[in-house]
């Protein structure tokens, strides 16, 4: 369901163009001419644009431009149901054929085949490789999805069951917030009755008819549009396009396409909500207003100023949530679309439940601040340098962005008019136009958009005695308080620092290995630190880097543990060399770079990113991040109130009740499983302990390994490393290793049924754990039972018994603080099909055991497999990510390319043993969730 969006999803991708014709500010905006954009005589309209990333694959999507809110009163949810039976049998694939035959070429049902319904539009979703029979077959399923959906009865009446089980899994508190927010919110218009999941009557119940109906209706190529991305050959393309797509017949008396407008409210609307599931307080304030046609160069200033006013005031918010006693915990603005025909200005707050009407007076006071006062001269120019910065990255990644970047943004353009130049004149329209924005200019958006007509309030929050719930009429009165208050302007408080005034001294490389098969140069430094480096190609001008070494939380002793889980979190908000992190990020802003330091359980770890020009920025960071990291008391604080936030009210919440009664079974509640308590964190999360165990976790550099990989040249970065890396404080006497804790998940046969929450749904889990001779090889192998297990459950489960809208199999194994594994099947169900589908799931688990994988699973598998690793092996992060478990591993670098051969030695009898060896009935238990019973 397309979600109401509070920042303006404009992705400007500009085409080059002339200086002469840019001046001229009433000149439309030029589409990019890189892509094709045509009609066909029966109204249907194409898109297409030839894109090299992801290499042999191309993103395709048929967009309807209708959606639930042209229902009738007997379709409601329909919409969404023919969406459903898109995947159950067409004119050219009977039946589940299509989801087979999709699978059998590597794509894989939700990842690469997939659809979503809205309010205003429909979308269907492939992502198929490029040769030449998989796209002449793919234009054939987006035709039989136009027009040649078959609605077989027996099929309608199976996959009732199915939309139902969506309907329930969605029924949670979440969801009841929704439906009463959104009358309020669209002022009672047409959006309130014509929710996309529907009605579960009209789900059960709806005539074949209706379904056939709405699809007659409003199927056809005039609200009709295809978009195709990919490597694929453009002219090509369009002519499959035209021979496929021309004979769809035109309606001979089309129903009207309404578009509704939702109605204005002259006086502000509100609605405070509280539910006993609830697990946080959060604030939504709406300004709506018709929305303005972009159309020409002078309508994109106009965006421009808009979203410099927004990000600047999320700035001012983003300081807000660390200053003392800050009334909120955290805070976002922004403007943009709101729904159909109407945009808004957008404030949100996330609320400390015993300071509900601070926290909106709080937000509320900081918008009629900038109104009032306007913003400064330093913050339009850091933010015209941030805005300016982000366009040229996508200019300089031309070519090197994914079909995905393309495809939302003619989605867009076909059902609201977005533009779609392109990325080079974005940037240069940029680069020419904001020297000329002045701040009154952007302090002018405040008159457009900061008013009290047509505002809408939702503020939802939990339900228990000692919290004081608002009622609307005192939410209303803050409007006027704040219009009257005495206010001072904002100050600028960012001082004239440096990042790092002195740089260290340099240390050296030790040691030198190159590996020419994989193009990859390994650094072994004086102080113990190995760097591994991989040039790539794959983005233009982007570096990834990590860091990792053993270590972690474990070696913390358990009197500290609750501040040493938490240290990496609090420090990286906390900035370096005397820098706020606010501040830092102030200093960072028209540069692409970003690093975070991290103590997870087991390991320390760095994550970080930056252009090739903000390299030793980057370099300066990590560095700092080691040696200068800050004691901030305010960061500290709003980073505690922010946790006890989120554990405050987690037994209400059923889900998070039912993890933690799952952590309690499976590993006999040991402290370091756990969810935190607020009596843990108001009693031990202690600032000075946080900080003396990230000192000391970084002290000693011995031991860290850092992978750079990306678009970076190795005599660039060599001398950074030396600088900044090699520089390091280091004990090659001490080797840092993580501990065994004494964690352990239990073994044995169990059985615990809970009961909570008031929605009519439950929630089974089913875990085989226990202990496992570990080997990469070993964890592939679980990995892809898991992954033929939920193509089974899926096929049964959902298809034949429509108990579950979906089913989830994870895996995992580790070797670390003991060598074990895990693997797990969770679904959503009515509670009375609970039995059965157990029943049933362990059945298709027998018939692993006995019979392995048909060859039918195998090759879907295979394929799925082979079409990812095609794909990743493009992909900075995939190389990142294979690096480290090289190195952790010792592997030789160069198996890495051989996992083709890895993926076709997949065959029945290894599913067959591995389902033997983990699906181990003496190490099995079951977790069922249940509603509460009435009393």
């Amino acid at each position: 369901m397309k979600k109401i969006v509070v920042i303006l999803a404009i992705i400007f991708s500009f085409q080059s163009f002339k200086i002469e014709g840019q001046n001229n500010l009433q000149n439309n905006i030029p589409n990019d001419s890189s892509v094709k954009i045509g009609k066909l005589k029966n109204g249907l309209t194409y898109y297409i644009k030839q894109n090299a990333k992801p290499k042999n694959k191309a993103e395709l999507r048929l967009v309807l431009k209708a959606g639930s809110i042209l229902e009738d009163q007997d379709q409601l949810g329909l919409a969404h149901f023919i969406e459903h039976m898109a995947f159950n049998g067409t004119k050219h694939f009977p039946k589940n054929e299509l989801i087979n035959y999709l699978q059998n070429i590597g794509v894989e049902f939700g990842a690469d085949l997939n659809a979503h319904t809205s309010f205003d539009e429909t979308v269907y979703k492939l992502s198929v490789p490029t040769d030449n029979e998989t796209i002449k077959t793919s234009l054939q399923v987006l035709r039989d999805w136009a027009d040649g959906i078959t609605f077989d009865h027996e099929e309608i009446d199976k996959e009732r069951g199915v939309v139902a089980e969506e309907l329930r899994a969605r029924n949670g508190v979440g969801s009841r917030m929704y439906y009463q927010s959104i009358p309020v919110l669209t002022n009672n218009s047409r959006y309130a009755e014509r929710a996309p999941i529907g009605t579960l009557d009209v789900i059960l119940n709806a005539k074949y008819s209706a379904l056939k109906r709405f699809y007659k209706d409003w199927y056809r190529p005039d609200l009709m549009a295809l978009v195709f991305v990919g490597d694929f050959n453009l002219e090509d393309i369009e002519q499959q396009i035209k021979t496929t797509f021309s004979s769809i017949k035109s309606a001979k008396k089309p129903r009207e396409r309404v578009y509704y407008n939702i109605p204005n409210n002259d006086k502000p609307a509100v609605t405070v909500q509280s539910d006993k599931e609830a697990t946080g307080s959060k604030v939504s304030i709406y300004v709506k207003r018709f929305e303005d046609e972009v159309n020409t160069l002078n309508d994109l200033k106009q965006v421009v100023l808009q979203r410099l006013y927004s990000g600047m005031l999320r700035q001012r918010l983003s300081e807000i949530e660390v200053e003392p006693n800050a009334p909120f915990l955290s805070a976002k603005a922004g403007i943009g679309n709101f729904l159909s025909t109407t945009d808004s200005y957008f404030l949100g707050a996330s609320l400390k439940e015993n300071q509900l009407l601070n926290g909106v007076e709080g937000l509320l006071i900081e918008s009629e601040r900038a109104k009032r006062y306007g913003f400064t001269e330093a913050e339009l120019e850091r933010y015209k340098k941030s805005f300016l910065n982000n366009a040229n990255i996508r200019r300089k990644e031309e070519g090197k962005l994914s079909n995905k970047y393309y495809v939302e943004q003619y989605i867009d353009n076909f059902t609201s008019k977005t533009p779609i130049p392109s990325d080079n004149f974005s940037y240069n329209f940029y680069k020419d136009i904001l020297p000329s924005i002045t701040v009154a200019d952007v302090n002018a958006i405040s008159k457009k958009w900061v008013r009290d007509d047509n505002m809408a309030i939702v503020l939802n929050t939990v339900e228990k005695e000692d919290v004081n719930i608002p009622t609307n009429e005192e939410v209303i009165a803050l409007i006027d308080k704040v219009k009257n208050l005495e206010l001072e302007p904002y100050i600028d408080k960012l001082s004239n620092v440096k990042l790092l005034e002195t740089p260290p001294n340099p240390g050296h490389i030790v040691a030198t290995e190159y590996n020419k098969e994989v193009d990859v140069t390994t650094w072994k430094l004086a102080n113990g630190i190995t760097v591994i480096v991989k040039p790539t190609r794959f983005q233009n001008d982007l570096i990834s880097m990590s860091g990792f070494r053993s270590g972690g939380s474990s070696t913390a002793p358990d009197s500290i543990y609750v501040s040493a889980r938490n240290a990496g979190n609090i420090i990286g908000k906390s900035g370096v060399n005397g820098i706020s992190n606010i501040n830092l990020e102030k200093l960072s802003m028209g540069k692409t770079v970003s690093v975070s330091p991290r103590i997870n359980y087991y390991d320390d770890l760095f994550s970080g990113s930056s252009s090739s020009a903000d390299l030793e920025y980057m370099m300066k960071l990590v560095h700092l991040y080691f040696t200068k990291p800050n004691r901030d008391e305010n960061a500290f604080v709003a980073f505690k109130e922010g946790l006890k936030s989120v554990y405050k009210n987690q037994d209400d919440s059923p889900s998070a009740y039912f993890e933690k009664e799952i952590a309690k079974n499976m590993t006999h509640s040991h402290l370091r499983s756990m969810p935190l308590t607020v009596k843990q964190i108001e009693n031990e999360l202690d600032l000075d302990q946080a900080f003396n165990f990230y000192k000391e976790r970084f002290a000693n550099a011995n031991g860290f390994t850092f992978v750079f990989v990306g678009s970076l040249k190795l005599e660039n970065l060599k001398p950074l490393v030396e600088q900044y890396l090699g520089s390091l404080p280091s004990n090659l006497n001490e080797e840092s290793k993580s501990k065994d804790t004494g964690l352990r998940y239990a073994t044995g046969v169990g059985k615990k049924v809970f009961y909570k929450g008031i929605s009519d749904k439950s929630t089974v889990d089913l875990r085989f754990t226990g202990a496992i001779d570990f080997s990469l090889e070993e964890k592939e192998h679980l990995s892809l039972l898991a992954k033929l297990l939920k193509i089974k459950l899926t096929e049964e489960l959902r298809e034949k018994m429509s108990g579950v809208y979906g089913v989830r199999v994870s895996s995992f194994a580790s070797k670390i603080p003991y060598q074990w594994y895990r693997i797990a099947v969770r679904f959503t169900c009515d509670p009375e099909n609970v039995d059965k589908l157990i029943a049933k799931t362990q059945e298709e688990i027998n018939n692993i055991k006995n019979h392995g994988a048909s060859q039918i699973n195998i090759t879907k598998i295979k394929q799925a497999e082979l079409a990812n690793y095609e794909q990743f092996l493009e992909n900075n992060n995939f190389w990142s990510s294979k690096l480290k478990t090289s190195h952790e591993y010792d592997l030789d670098l160069e198996s890495i390319l051989e996992q083709n051969e890895v993926i076709e030695e997949i065959n029945s009898e290894m599913f067959k043993t591995t389902a033997k060896k983990y699906f181990n009935d003496a190490n099995y238990a079951e977790f069922i969730l249940m509603p509460e019973k009435a009393e």
